[in-house]
Parts: structure tokens; C-alpha cells; sequence
């Protein structure tokens, strides 16, 4: 776990829990899509980027379930970086008790507000403002959560989220989240 996979020229993704994207803008420049769920994950990555020599410029949040921005804030604070997402989801990483209190419908129970389904609160901007390296490229994925985003990397990776999962995913949890089912199916429909 917490493995460096190359996938294309410049393109990698850590393998863990939540997989992490990984494009290299230079020889020590590089962008993360999501950050994991935890700052134990954030210190996993930040090695890997150590051991690699590489500089981490920014974050992309496809979306602000805590799996996916929970090692935001530690990257943040040790390494300068920006994070970049949608509005929607800005909101909800940088006030994180919204997960766990829409999905339980009021202010949620001690055990929802665990790491599972809330983050660390970190800052973020809307991705529509960001300079994204030359060729990379984000798009709308409706239908798991309020306004997630996939990323297609300029060789060609997309990097869908949590558009589809796989078997395991589907296996350990027995049931998947959608916030708006329609969009789900059209977003499915379009991959």
C-alpha cells in the first residue's frame, strides 16, 4: 500500500485506500488528484514526493468526501500548496461536518463524526481560477456527490473518481452513496 505506480510518460498514481494521481509537470513539479483520507495519508504521500525529489504545486479534489481530501490540510501546511475543487465541494472541505450531518439529515451522532466521513478542514479555490499545467484538463462527473470532477492528464489518464467502483469497493461496502441517481446513470452513460 502506498505504492508509486507510473501509468504513462508523466502520469502516476499512489496506490492506496482512495488512489491518489500523480502528474509530473517538470522534473520536480508535480500536481496530486485527491489527497487520501487522512493526514497519516498526507505524511505517506509527502515521503513518496521526498523520495522522488519532486515539489507538489497543487491539489485537485475531485470531490469533498473525506477519502479524498483528508490529507489536504498537512500537505497544505508543510508544503505551500494550493488545493483546487469545485465551489460545491470547496464548501463542504473547508467546513467538513457538512458531510456526515447531510448524509445522517441533522447534526450527526459521535460516531459519524469520525475521519471516515469528515476531514481535516482545509483551504481551498475554485479549480475554474487555476492555471492547470498545459494540457491537463477537468471535467463534470453528476451524480456521488454535489459537483465531482474527474481529470484527464495530458497523457491521456482520466482519473473518474468515484464514478464507477471496482468489485472490492462494491464487495466491502455492500452499498454505494449517490446524491443525485439520474445524474449518475448519465454520468455512467457518458464514461
Amino acid at each position: 500500500m502506498y505504492e508509486l505506480v507510473q501509468v504513462a510518460e508523466n502520469t502516476y498514481y499512489i496506490n492506496s485506500p482512495s488512489k491518489i494521481g500523480v502528474y509530473r509537470v517538470s522534473d520536480d513539479d508535480v500536481w496530486l488528484i485527491d489527497s487520501g483520507n487522512d493526514k497519516d495519508a498526507g505524511r505517506k504521500i509527502q515521503k513518496i514526493l521526498d523520495a522522488q525529489g519532486w515539489k507538489l504545486t497543487a491539489i485537485i479534489n475531485t470531490h469533498s468526501n473525506a477519502d479524498h481530501v483528508g490529507g489536504n490540510t498537512l500537505l497544505q501546511n508543510r508544503l505551500n500548496c494550493a488545493v483546487y475543487s469545485t465551489p460545491m465541494e470547496n464548501i463542504v472541505a473547508e467546513n467538513p461536518i457538512l458531510e456526515p450531518t447531510f448524509l445522517y439529515g441533522g447534526y450527526p451522532f459521535k460516531k459519524l463524526r469520525s475521519k471516515f466521513l469528515m476531514a481535516t478542514p482545509s483551504s481551498t479555490q475554485d479549480i475554474a481560477t487555476a492555471k492547470l499545467p498545459d494540457g491537463m484538463e477537468y471535467f463534470r462527473l453528476p451524480g456521488h456527490f454535489w459537483d465531482m470532477i474527474g481529470v484527464k492528464t495530458p497523457d491521456d489518464v482520466y482519473f473518474l473518481a468515484d464514478c464507477i467502483f471496482g468489485e472490492g469497493t462494491v464487495n466491502k461496502y455492500h452499498i454505494s452513496f449517490f446524491y443525485d441517481l439520474a445524474a449518475q446513470f448519465e454520468t455512467l452513460d457518458m464514461v
